[in-house]
C-alpha cells in the first residue's frame, strides 16, 4: 500500500457517488409502457443505453396480477395480494377495468354483480359510478385503478434503478370516450405523464412490424391478430405498407406504416368466463358429493377458494387431459377432490363456438375482406390455449395457417414501450406510423335556418366511422346564430354494431358545448358598415389517446374595404402607372443614347481610314471645318434628347412612387369566444376530486413508508441484540476486542432492550425510538469496532511502511553515489536530511512494533494506520522530491565545469580573504548559472531547498 491508497481511495469513492447522482437525474427521461390486461399487467421499459426489455417485479417474474387488497388501510398489490384475495375476497378489488366510466344498470355492473357476489360496492349519487367501500372509506374505480399504476410505476422504478414518469398504457380498441377520459384520470392521479392510449392489436401488429421493417413495401400486406384475454376477445385486421413521409425535409422518403383496417370483438368472452363455468361445475360437484350445514355459495371465501382452483385445473387441461381439482378445507372444514377431464370442460363451453368465431366474421366485414385474402393469422392471448378454442377457430380460418410468432404475455408491452420511446423526446428510434381507427364515429347536432326564416335541427359528421386518427383538425361553422347558443356532440349512428356492442350505450350525448360572448361580440361590431358576419367557427381534434374535444370557438366576420381605402388605392395607382410610363421612357432615351454612342464610333473610325487613303492626291478642309460639318446635328440631337431625360429624372424624385400599390382586399377578421363543454355520457372527476385521490394515494404512500421504516428500523435492532448477545455470551471474537467493563455495560443494555422488547415495544413504536435504541448500543460497542478494524487494517499498513523503509534505504544508497563527483545531482544537506528521515522511521517503527506484539486485543493500539500513513507521507515525499531533482538534472559541459569551478575557487578564496571563513553554497539556491533549473518538490510545484537547520 502506497500513500495514494490512503487519500485516493476515499476521493474516488465521492467522485463515483457524484457521477451516480448526475448519471440518476439524466437517466430520469426513461420511458415504460404498461399493458392493461383485467388479469394481469405486463410493463415495458426503455432506458438510454438499454434495449427494451420486460420489467420484472419483486418476485422476478415478467407479467404482474392485476389484483389489489386493502384491508385494515394497509395495501396490497400484485403477488401479495393474489396470495391473500382468497382469504379475503371482501376486500380484493380485481377485475375492476370493466367497471371503468360505468353506470348503474350497465351490462358490465350487472355482470360483475354476478361473478363476484360477495363484493360489496354502491353508486355516486353525482356521476351514478361505481364505489367501493373500504373500511372507513369508500373509493372510486379511477382511485383504485390509480393506485394499481402507482404500483406499476413503482415496480417498474425499482427495476430500472431510475425514475420513470412517461407512459404509454394499451386499451381495447372498443373504449368509449367515457372509459378513455377515466383512464387518463387515473394515469394523472398516478403521477405518470400519459404520452398516448394505444389499442391493443396496434401494439401487438407495432411490435411484429419495427423487428421486419425490411419485409415491407409499397405493396399492402395484411395480418389478423385474434387476442383472446381474460374478459374480453379481440379480433383485428392490420395493414403494413409504406407510405411518403410528409414531414420529413428529405424528398421520396418513405417509412412503414401499420394501420387498423377491421375489426371485431366480444367485451365478455375470455378465459375469465371458462373459469366461472369451470367453477360452477366445481361447484355442483361438491354440493353433490359433500354433505354440509350450509350451502357453500353462502361463504364468500369458499367461493374464492373453488374459483383459484378453476382456474389452476383450466390451465392443466389445456396439456392433459384430465386432472383432479383438490382444496383443502373448501367449506365447514371439508375437504374437496374431484376428477375433471378435458371432454368434460369442453362439454361446458360448446355453446361458446358462434361467440368465438363472431370478432373474425365482424372484423373480415369491418375490412371488406375474406379470410384467404389475409396474408397471416396470428393467436394471442392465454385463451386461446384451451384445445377446444382451436377447434371453433379452425371452422372459420378453414385451411388457414395459424402463427403463433408474436410472444403472447409481451408483444402488446414491447410494441407499447417502442411508441413510448417515440413520443418520448428521450430516444430517437426509427419512424414507425400508426395509424388508428375509429369505430364510433362522433357528430355535431346544432340548429340551421331554414328558407322560411325558422330553425331545424341539423347535424354534421366530424369524424367518420372506419376513418383514421391521430388527423388534422375538423372546423365546423354555424352561420344560424346571432346570440349566445349551444351544440351537442355525441356518437353519430351505430348500426354498424350488433345488438349485444350497442347496449353499452345508454346514451349516445358527449357533450353539451356552450358558445358564450356571440352575442356581445355581434352588438359591438354592428356599426360596422363594411363588415359581413360569416358565422362561427368551431375546432374540433381528436389525441392520439382518441380523445374527442372542442378546441376552440371564433367569431368570423369579412371586413370590406372602405370608400376612402379604395380611392386612395386609385390614386396610388394612376400615380404608380405615370411613373412607370416616365421610367419607360428615360430608358428608352437611355438605350437610345448608348446605341448612337456606339454607332458614331463606328462611324469616326471609317472616316479616319478614307481620309488616309486619299490624303495624297486631295485636298480636305481643315480638321477644324471638317469636325464642325459633321457633329454639328448630333450635338443639337443630344442635347434635346439629355434635357428630356433630367426633366423625366426629376419628375420621378417629385413623384416618388417606387412600387406597385396593393389592392384593398377584404379581411378577416376572428374573435375568440368562450366556449364550455359539459359531459353528457359519464360525469368526469372534478378537480377537486382529483386532488382528493391524489391525496389518498399520497397518504397512503407515507403510510407505507414509515411502516417500511419502523420495520427496517425494529429488523435492525433485533438482529443486533441478537447477534450481541451470542458475542458476548459465547465468547466470539468480537467479545476478544472489549474490555471487561465494556462487556458488562453491554450485557446489561441487551438485557434492559430485550425486556424492553418484549414487554413495552408494539404496533404503536416509532421508527425513531427503535432507533434510538440501536444508537446505544453502537457506542456501547464502537471501541471494539474500532479496535477490531485496525488489527484488522494494520498488517497491511505496516506491509507498505517496511517496504517503503526498504526502498528507502536502497535509494539512499543509490543517491549517495551521485554526490562524489565533481558536479553532484544532490546536495550534502538534501542527503542527510533523507537518511535522517530514513533512521527516525525506523527507530519509531521499532519503538512501536515492540510495544504493539506485546498487547492484547482489547487494549486499544500504541499505533494506529493513521499514524503509518503520516510517516509513508514523509518518505513518500522526500522520495519524489530526490526523483524530481534527478529527472530534471543536466550535466554541465566539461568548460563550464571548469570555469564553474575556477570561479568557486576564486570566489571561495575572496570570501576567505574577507571574511575569515568560508561560506557553504549548496548549488541550489545560490550562485545558480544559466543551465542550471529550479527543482519542483513533487508535491508544491516550487522550487526550495533544504536547510542545514533541518539537520
Amino acid at each position: 500500500m502506497t500513500l495514494w491508497s490512503f487519500w485516493l481511495a476515499p476521493l474516488l469513492g465521492f467522485i463515483t457517488s457524484i457521477c451516480l447522482f448526475i448519471g440518476g437525474t439524466d437517466a430520469a427521461l426513461a420511458a415504460m409502457s404498461i399493458d392493461l390486461g383485467s388479469e394481469f399487467i405486463k410493463i415495458g421499459l426503455v432506458k438510454p443505453g438499454v434495449p427494451m426489455e420486460i420489467v420484472l417485479n419483486k418476485e422476478s417474474r415478467r407479467k404482474t396480477p392485476n389484483v389489489l387488497v386493502i384491508r385494515n388501510n394497509e395495501r396490497l398489490f400484485a403477488e401479495a395480494a393474489a396470495a391473500v384475495a382468497a382469504k379475503y375476497p371482501n376486500s380484493a378489488y380485481w377485475y375492476i377495468l370493466s367497471l371503468l366510466a360505468k353506470e348503474r344498470g350497465d351490462p358490465n355492473v350487472e355482470l360483475y354483480r354476478t361473478r363476484f357476489p360477495f363484493t360489496s360496492f354502491t353508486f355516486d349519487e353525482v356521476r351514478n359510478t361505481v364505489l367501493f367501500p373500504s373500511d372507513s372509506e369508500v373509493y372510486n374505480v379511477e382511485t383504485l385503478l390509480a393506485m394499481i399504476l402507482w404500483s406499476a410505476k413503482k415496480t417498474t422504478e425499482s427495476f430500472a434503478g431510475q425514475r420513470v414518469k412517461d407512459v404509454v398504457i394499451t386499451v381495447p380498441i372498443f373504449f368509449n370516450q367515457a372509459e378513455r377520459r377515466a383512464l387518463i384520470a387515473a394515469a394523472n392521479i398516478a403521477g405518470l405523464n400519459l404520452l398516448q392510449l394505444i389499442n391493443d392489436g396496434s401494439a401487438a401488429a407495432l411490435n411484429y412490424g419495427v423487428f421486419r421493417r425490411k419485409e415491407i413495401t409499397d405493396k399492402p400486406q395484411t395480418m389478423m391478430i385474434y387476442d383472446m384475454g381474460a374478459s374480453k376477445t379481440i379480433a383485428t385486421v392490420v395493414e403494413y405498407v409504406l407510405e411518403k413521409d410528409k414531414s420529413s425535409k428529405i424528398a421520396n422518403i418513405s417509412n412503414p406504416v401499420v394501420r387498423t383496417i377491421g375489426v371485431g370483438f366480444d367485451r365478455f368472452l375470455g378465459g375469465f368466463e371458462i373459469t366461472i363455468r369451470l367453477a360452477k361445475h366445481l361447484e355442483k360437484v361438491f354440493r353433490e358429493t359433500v354433505k354440509t350445514t350450509n350451502d357453500i355459495t353462502t361463504n364468500a371465501r369458499s367461493m374464492a377458494k373453488l374459483l383459484k382452483e378453476a382456474e389452476r385445473v383450466k390451465q392443466v387441461l389445456s396439456a392433459n387431459k384430465y386432472h383432479y381439482a383438490q382444496v383443502e378445507s373448501l367449506h365447514e372444514d371439508q375437504n374437496f377432490k374431484a376428477k375433471i377431464t378435458r371432454e368434460e370442460l369442453e362439454e361446458m363451453i360448446g355453446d361458446m363456438e358462434p361467440r368465438v368465431t363472431q370478432p373474425i366474421k365482424d372484423a373480415l366485414a369491418m375490412a371488406g375482406k375474406s379470410i384467404e385474402e389475409i396474408d397471416q393469422f396470428v393467436l394471442m392471448g392465454a385463451g386461446t390455449r384451451v384445445p377446444k378454442v382451436l377447434d371453433f377457430l379452425k371452422t372459420v380460418l378453414k385451411d388457414k395457417e395459424i402463427g403463433r410468432f408474436l410472444n403472447t404475455d409481451e408483444a402488446i408491452a414491447l410494441g407499447a414501450v417502442y411508441q413510448a420511446a417515440e413520443l418520448s423526446k428521450s430516444f430517437k428510434v426509427l419512424p414507425f406510423g400508426v395509424k388508428e381507427l375509429i369505430i364510433y364515429p362522433v357528430q355535431v347536432k346544432f340548429l340551421s335556418k331554414t328558407e322560411d326564416g325558422g330553425l331545424k335541427e341539423a347535424t354534421r359528421q366530424v369524424f367518420s366511422h372506419k376513418s383514421y386518427y391521430p388527423t388534422s383538425n375538423k372546423i365546423v361553422t354555424f352561420q344560424s346564430y346571432t346570440d349566445d347558443f349551444e351544440i351537442s356532440l355525441g356518437y353519430d349512428t351505430l348500426d354498424h354494431l350488433n345488438v349485444d356492442q350497442r347496449r353499452h350505450f345508454k346514451r349516445t350525448d358527449l357533450a353539451q358545448v356552450s358558445v358564450q360572448g356571440l352575442a356581445i361580440t355581434v352588438k359591438n361590431n354592428a356599426s360596422c358598415a363594411e363588415c359581413e358576419m360569416k358565422g362561427v367557427k368551431t375546432t374540433f381534434s381528436i389525441d392520439l389517446s382518441g380523445i374527442v374535444s372542442v378546441l376552440k370557438s371564433e367569431f368570423v366576420m369579412e371586413k370590406k374595404p372602405s370608400a376612402e381605402e379604395i380611392a386612395a388605392y386609385q390614386e396610388a395607382l394612376q400615380q404608380y402607372q405615370e411613373a412607370e410610363k416616365m421610367r419607360r421612357e428615360k430608358e428608352e432615351i437611355e438605350k437610345n443614347a448608348e446605341r448612337k454612342g456606339k454607332e458614331d464610333s463606328h462611324e469616326d473610325g471609317d472616316n479616319i481610314e478614307k481620309q488616309n487613303a486619299a490624303n495624297d492626291s486631295v485636298s480636305l478642309p481643315s480638321a477644324e471645318n471638317a469636325d464642325n460639318t459633321v457633329s454639328a446635328p448630333l450635338d443639337s440631337q443630344h442635347s434635346t434628347e439629355s434635357v428630356r431625360k433630367d426633366d423625366i429624372a426629376k419628375e420621378l424624385e417629385n413623384k416618388a412612387v417606387l412600387r406597385e400599390p396593393t389592392e384593398p382586399k377584404s379581411k378577416t377578421l376572428k374573435i375568440k369566444l368562450n366556449t364550455t363543454v359539459t359531459f353528457k355520457d359519464v360525469k368526469d372527476l372534478t378537480s377537486e376530486q382529483l386532488e382528493s385521490a391524489r391525496i389518498i394515494l399520497e397518504n397512503f404512500e407515507n403510510a407505507e413508508n414509515a411502516k417500511h421504516r419502523r420495520e427496517e428500523a425494529m429488523n435492525s435492532l433485533e438482529a443486533l441484540v441478537y447477534d450481541l448477545a451470542i458475542k458476548i455470551e459465547d465468547g466470539e471474537e468480537f467479545a476478544e476486542y472489549l474490555t471487561s467493563e465494556e462487556k458488562v455495560q453491554i450485557a446489561e443494555e441487551l438485557k434492559r432492550l430485550r425486556s424492553w422488547m418484549e414487554d413495552e415495544a408494539d404496533m404503536n413504536t416509532s421508527a425513531d425510538e427503535f432507533v434510538s435504541k440501536k444508537e446505544i448500543l453502537d457506542k456501547l460497542t464502537a471501541s471494539g469496532h474500532s479496535r477490531k478494524n485496525e488489527r484488522l487494517m494494520l498488517p497491511k499498513a505496516i506491509e507498505s511502511l517496511t517496504n517503503l523503509l526498504n526502498h528507502s534505504s536502497a535509494f539512499y544508497d543509490v543517491v549517495l553515489n551521485m554526490t562524489t563527483s565533481d558536479d553532484p545531482v544532490f546536495t550534502t544537506t538534501e542527503l542527510e536530511v533523507f537518511s535522517k528521515l530514513i533512521n527516525s522511521t525506523t527507530e519509531w517503527w521499532k519503538e512501536k512494533n515492540a510495544s504493539y506484539v506485546q498487547q492484547h486485543k482489547h487494549e486499544d493500539l500504541v499505533m494506529t494506520t493513521e499514524d503509518i500513513a503520516a510517516k509513508i507521507m514523509d518518505l513518500d515525499r522526500e522520495m519524489k522530491y530526490l526523483l524530481n531533482k534527478m529527472r530534471i538534472f543536466k550535466p554541465k559541459k566539461k568548460d563550464e565545469l571548469k570555469k564553474s569551478l575556477d570561479s568557486n575557487d576564486t570566489d571561495d578564496a575572496s570570501a576567505t580573504a574577507t571574511n575569515g571563513s568560508a561560506q557553504v553554497d549548496d548549488g541550489i539556491n545560490g550562485g545558480k548559472t544559466s543551465n542550471e533549473t529550479e527543482v519542483e518538490d513533487g508535491l508544491s510545484g516550487k522550487g526550495q531547498e533544504h536547510d542545514p537547520s533541518e539537520l
